[in-house]
Order: structure tokens, then sequence, then C-alpha cells
């Protein structure tokens, strides 16, 4: 019995040969999640470069496209403020800002026939004043 191996022996080879294939199954999991952990982040990186690859020129188009939009609008703005402008300066120089022939108020009495009905209204608010003043003076020197 001497080559015999005791009960312990044996429990202790096999607990060391399952620990052994044990050793070697975590080994192999360990491997094959690296290599699928490396795979997909290789697709990862392909769909990361064909959306920069497809999206850069839609990117780039698409700023154009805003730039060009927003260039035409602020043109036909532009001459929109320059036809309106050019009405307004015609309609300054006939003095006729209200449209519809009618003379505007002006304080110039030489281009207004008959007197311009603005400097009258300010003439007789103006003497209103000044009389309303001198009563309020006489009347408060009486009082003292």
């Amino acid at each position: 019995m001497a080559n015999e191996k005791s009960d312990a022996e044996i429990f202790a080879e096999a607990l060391g040969n399952i620990r052994q294939v044990f050793d070697n199954a975590e080994t192999k999991l360990t491997t094959g999640k690296d290599k699928i952990e490396e795979s997909l982040s290789l697709f990862d990186r392909i769909k990361d470069n064909i959306a920069w690859v497809l999206g850069l020129p839609a990117a780039i188009a698409g700023s154009f496209g805003f730039l060009w939009e927003s260039s035409n609008e602020e043109a036909a703005l532009q001459y929109q403020v320059d036809q309106l402008t050019t009405a307004v300066a015609d309609l300054k120089a006939e003095n006729d800002l209200l449209g519809g022939g009618q003379k505007n108020f002006s304080l110039d009495m030489a281009g207004a026939p008959g007197g311009s009905m603005t400097v009258m209204i300010v003439g007789a608010c103006l003497i209103v004043a000044i009389g309303v003043l001198v009563w309020y003076q006489r009347k408060r020197k009486r009082s003292r």
C-alpha cells in the first residue's frame, strides 16, 4: 500500500485538477470577453467614422445653406428698406409725409399758402400763457 494514495491525497489532487480547470476556463472566458469588447469597440469606431464621414458634408452644406438663405433674406430686406427710404424722401420733398396730397403743417410761412395752422396755434398758446402769467403776478401783488 505504499503506492496507494490516501483519500486525502486523492481529494487534494482532485481539488487541484478542478482548480486548474476553473483557472483555465476563467482565463479563456476573460480572453473571450476581451475579444468581444475589442470587437464591439472596433464596431463603435466604425460607426463613429461612418457618422463623421456622412455627417461632415451635411454639416458643411447645412451651414452654407443657412448662410445662403440668410443672405437672400438680408438682400430682400435691404431692398425693401431702400425702397421705403426713397419713398419717404420723395414725400418729404413734396411736403406730403401724411400722404393723400395734403400738405403737412409747416413752420415755414413761405411754403404754406395763407399761413400755417401750426404757427397760429403755437402763437395763440404763447399769448394765452403770457396773459395768464401777467394776471397771476398782479393778483399776487394785490393780495400782499
